[in-house]
């Protein structure tokens, strides 16, 4: 659902965006799909070395490295389109404004943002039942884009996080929001 509503409010950008970043990457599997839509450059990075290690090897057009979204290892202005792949929620908190950061870093003036994550009505934070001692933490994260002024948010597509269409239990809702950078904020 995410990487169609990608592909369909980008798709004017289509051989524009020279160079993609996904955070919290996985294997890169949606990140192949992207770049090869956007015939883009494709790079990603993720804490588990299996996942990217599996993914270097299963996709030829993708160059994914181990690292986190606090701590980006590309240089200021590399990419046109960065994609936060439904990770900022198990960002630790205090780690939360270096990966807004980061993202802004990388992210080139006139270049677009998207965020797959939960959409609850009101923040929170709960223990992750996938691994006990995390803590998952719900809120809308593009307003932390989007209240600096240097972020416009362009598209944003709401839906359950195990079913393609809305869901009125807010605890299921994921959100892909897309966000443009301006050039000249102000």
């Amino acid at each position: 659902m995410a990487i169609d509503t990608i592909k369909r409010v980008l798709a004017h950008k289509r051989g524009g965006i020279g160079a993609i970043l996904e955070v919290g990457c996985g294997n890169g599997y949606k990140l192949a799909n992207l770049g090869e839509f956007f015939e883009a450059e494709s790079y990603g990075v993720d804490p588990s070395a299996i996942a990217v290690s599996e993914g270097n090897h299963q996709f030829g057009n993708v160059n994914l490295q181990v690292g986190t979204a606090s701590r980006l290892p590309f240089e200021d202005g590399k990419f046109n389109f960065v994609y936060f792949g439904f990770c900022l929620y198990l960002v630790d908190r205090g780690d939360l404004l270096k990966a807004v950061a980061e993202a802004d870093r990388v992210l080139n003036p006139g270049g677009f943002l998207a965020i797959l994550d939960f959409d609850p009505t009101k923040r929170h934070k709960r223990e992750y039942h996938h691994h006990p001692g995390l803590f998952s933490y719900k809120t809308s994260y593009s307003d932390l884009f989007t209240g600096s002024g240097h972020y416009y948010l362009v598209a944003k597509d709401s839906f359950s996080h195990v079913q393609d269409n809305f869901s009125e239990d807010s605890n299921e809702r994921v959100s892909i929001s897309i966000l443009y950078k301006e050039l000249d904020a102000y």
